[in-house]
């Protein structure tokens, strides 16, 4: 039987930026030499976390306040256009969802608790 994600299998992932020339990629470089136990399977350093320029930041705010659920070829252009993976992309969109159900939850839980009377399910 065939394991769909094998962990001894690790794709490699190239980010050149090569989208937008004049939109490089950032990653954060914190320490390349990572020291690795024996029993690690990784064969490299780890990969750097990537930090968004402001402008790809904001853009992408702005296109998440009018959708939510962009479709996959909506990610891809606005990847085009930013100089970013369509995979990153829609790690963004992912990530800012979790983000505002996660603050939609604690402004309910900060009414409640300052006796609100409005009630919600959540």
């Amino acid at each position: 039987m065939m394991h769909l994600q094998d962990p001894k299998i690790k794709p490699e992932v190239m980010f050149t930026g090569t989208a937008n020339p004049g939109m490089p990629m950032k990653r954060k470089m914190e320490n390349d030499m990572m020291s690795h136990s024996s029993d690690e399977t990784r064969q490299g350093p780890k990969k750097p976390r990537l930090v968004f320029t402001d402008i790809q930041r904001r853009t992408l705010q702005a296109i998440f306040k009018e959708t939510k659920r962009p479709t996959k070829d909506m990610q891809v252009t606005i990847g085009a256009q930013l100089g970013l993976e369509p995979n990153t992309v829609a790690n963004f969109f992912m990530n800012a969802r979790r983000r505002s159900v996660d603050k939609w939850k604690d402004e309910l839980d900060r009414d409640s608790s300052s006796g609100s009377t409005a009630s919600a399910k959540i």
